[in-house]
């Protein structure tokens, strides 16, 4: 098949996902026209070192970041992150236009439109995002020296006693500081940064080499920590938690509980989910995708954090999860602080939910225990290895990547490469909201509580079956895709706000789909502290 540009072939595979996504959750198949413009590559490209957040010497290393997402981005992907990106937040748009039609809004002649540039954007928003504030500037930048070091798998991944490659993950400096002393490591955990890379990889190379592979696979989650031997899609698929997660659907809604029909009046101006009231239990990137987008579409999030925006120690991986939402500063381990949650529990709609299962269990946080307090709750819960023998086990984005073999298919078996931004953070974390956005639409017409599940492991499998049917070129007329179309939000990298917690300006990616009902609103991603639902 002839391609005009790349991004036009991106914009005939998102039709095709999109087409599967419809027919795999059953949402209404709102019309969506995928667009693929390959003139924004010159405005991306300006991008990569405008906006930059980070002073002095640490100026060049977004950028470095920035420019090969962007350049990948506008080249072929073995892996259609892109396009899958497009479809899963396109599909978001159709299922929130159809809870604004529940909800007596006129939205039957919503039309979405869906760019690619923008869409593979999606997977950056934790590079791409800016701020004018001087102190947060200094504390996201000191967070970021933490993130890249020698033991971090996403970039560097090392062979084993037994040659095969383990790729280790601990963003949190607790957690870290485990598996610094677990490998028996020189240097105390807080002196592996970014600038000290190259003097600590053959270190690190030799303790690894102590071990077989999934022995210390074992070792490191046992400590806290998390690892994973990387595997090619075969041994995944043929492993027992590989074939558990293969056998699930791409995002699970089941109804746990007669009730009701909700009863949330007509939207106002915020948008279809404009009064819904959603209570974020989540942490660092696909977890708060998921309830942004909610946000976007008009929810009530309070996010319940432990500590001001300048205490968060993952406030570079976290910053563009704020926005759009209330946060309130709560201490579970403070008796008074844990019933004020639990008080929240009572009030919500939504709970989202993303720390390791069982984590929450010790503070009568289980889901058992929501749902006793709340019956008829949403509880949209996303983890790294879906409900199987490894569910207890904590996981990230890479590790997704790395034991589904995503990596190997998208390099090699001897030089595995991970995907270009966050995309198995933000794609999965996009899925959860689908079918959050689901059990309210199933709310709005059934009554009763839900239960919503997905995982990065489901999010990197469906992945490759995106890429396996893009591949095959089905016969499809592509009639939903262009290459142009006029909207004041593509023009411009960033839209930035003023009224957040944060002092001065806010600046956050533009928006991916533009739907003619509901269109993006810059008012919708101010984000507040220590305000709660009750107060304004």
């Amino acid at each position: 098949m002839a391609e005009q540009n790349m991004m036009m072939k991106k914009a005939k595979q998102a039709q095709m996902i999109y087409d599967d996504i419809v027919k795999k959750t059953g949402i209404k198949p709102y019309p969506v026209v995928f667009v693929g413009d390959e003139e924004k590559r010159e405005m991306f490209e300006k991008g990569a070192y405008e906006d930059n957040p980070f002073p002095g010497p640490m100026a060049g290393e977004l950028p470095k970041l920035r420019l090969p997402a962007i350049h990948n981005l506008f080249a072929e992907e073995v892996i259609p992150q892109t396009a899958a990106i497009g479809a899963v937040l396109s599909a978001c748009s159709a299922a929130a236009s159809e809870i604004g039609r529940l909800r007596g809004d006129n939205a039957e002649d919503a039309e979405i439109y869906c760019d690619m540039a923008f869409s593979g954007l999606q997977a950056d928003r934790v590079f791409m995002a800016n701020y004018t504030s001087g102190e947060f500037k200094m504390k996201r930048m000191m967070a970021a020296t933490h993130l890249r070091t020698a033991l971090a798998g996403e970039w560097y991944k090392h062979k084993t006693k037994d040659g095969r490659m383990i790729s280790m993950h601990a963003y949190y400096m607790d957690k870290f500081k485990k598996l610094v002393e677990m490998l028996e490591l020189k240097k105390p955990y807080d002196q592996y940064l970014i600038t000290t890379v190259e003097e600590d990889l053959p270190e690190v190379e030799a303790a690894v080499k102590r071990y077989d592979a999934k022995e210390l696979e074992d070792k490191i989650f046992a400590c806290g920590a998390s690892a994973v031997v990387v595997r090619d899609r075969e041994e995944w698929e043929n492993s027992t938690v590989g074939k558990a997660v293969l056998a699930m659907p791409i995002v699970r809604v089941d109804k746990c509980a007669e009730g009701g029909t909700a009863q949330w009046g007509i939207p106002n101006e915020k948008g279809p989910l404009a009064g819904i009231k959603v209570l974020d239990l989540t942490h660092i990137i696909a977890g708060p995708a998921c309830s942004r987008i909610l946000a976007e579409y008009g929810a009530d999030v309070l996010l319940v954090r432990r500590g001001t925006f300048m205490d968060q120690e993952q406030c570079m991986n976290e910053y563009d999860g704020w926005a759009g939402k209330r946060m309130i500063n709560l201490d579970f381990n403070i008796p008074e602080q844990l019933e004020r949650v639990k008080e929240l529990i009572c009030e919500a709609d939504v709970v989202t939910y993303t720390y390791r299962s069982g984590a929450l269990d010790k503070f009568g946080l289980s889901e058992q225990e929501i749902r006793r307090m709340n019956p008829n709750v949403i509880y949209a819960d996303l983890m790294c290895f879906s409900d199987t023998e490894w569910r207890n086990r904590p996981g990230w984005a890479p590790c997704a990547e790395d034991i589904s073999g995503i990596s190997i298919r998208n390099g090699s078996k001897e030089h595995p490469e991970n995907l270009s931004g966050v995309p198995m953070d933000y794609f999965p974390g996009f899925l959860l909201a689908l079918g959050t956005l689901q059990a309210i639409g199933k709310k709005l017409t059934e009554g009763g509580g839900y239960h919503v599940v997905t995982s990065l492991a489901r999010g990197a499998q469906y992945l490759h079956e995106c890429a396996d049917f893009c591949n095959e070129w089905h016969e499809t007329q592509f009639s939903r895709a262009v290459e142009f179309y006029e909207t004041p939000e593509w023009n411009r990298l960033i839209h930035y706000v003023d009224g957040c917690a944060i002092p001065g300006e806010c600046g956050f990616t533009s928006a991916a789909v533009v739907n003619t009902k509901y269109p993006p609103r810059k008012e919708n991603l101010i984000f507040t502290e220590g305000v709660g639902w009750s107060q304004k």
